[in-house]
């Protein structure tokens, strides 16, 4: 490891500095591998509904309900924010999937997916929630 004495050094004597290297573009998943009692379902991101907390581990809302092990912050932090958005510590949705968003009290909302169930968001997720859907 070069110190900063030994890098003026080789500036000095004309070596040119080593270039940093680029940092790569972050990666997310396209698809969970859900361990069941005798087999592993892979389960397509894209077909994902929901997510809702549930102690250490997470329900997905998809073709059927899944249960993962992870905490929702774990999952999420894995998964697209442009297209996945926290909108509760319990809840996160699939954006494309958002059918309404119900304005309530105290800058909350009810989201109403594509399927019909209804979110009521938390206070704190205000701020993302109305980036995510342009409310300004």
């Amino acid at each position: 490891m070069l110190l900063l004495n030994d890098a003026i050094d080789l500036m000095a004597k004309g070596v040119p500095p080593i270039p940093p290297v680029p940092a790569s573009p972050r990666l997310f998943l396209d698809r969970i591998a859900v361990r069941l009692v005798n087999r592993i379902v892979i389960v397509q991101v894209s077909s994902i509904i929901r997510l809702e907390a549930e102690d250490n581990f997470v329900r997905i809302w998809a073709d059927r309900l899944y249960m993962y092990k992870d905490t929702l912050s774990g999952i999420v932090a894995i998964l697209d924010p442009a297209k996945f958005l926290r909108v509760h510590r319990s809840h996160a949705v699939n954006l494309k999937l958002v059918r309404e968003l119900r304005p309530q009290f105290h800058g909350e909302y009810l989201i109403v997916l594509s399927d019909g169930t209804e979110i009521t968001s938390g206070r704190t997720y205000t701020a993302q929630i109305r980036a995510a859907f342009d409310l300004g």
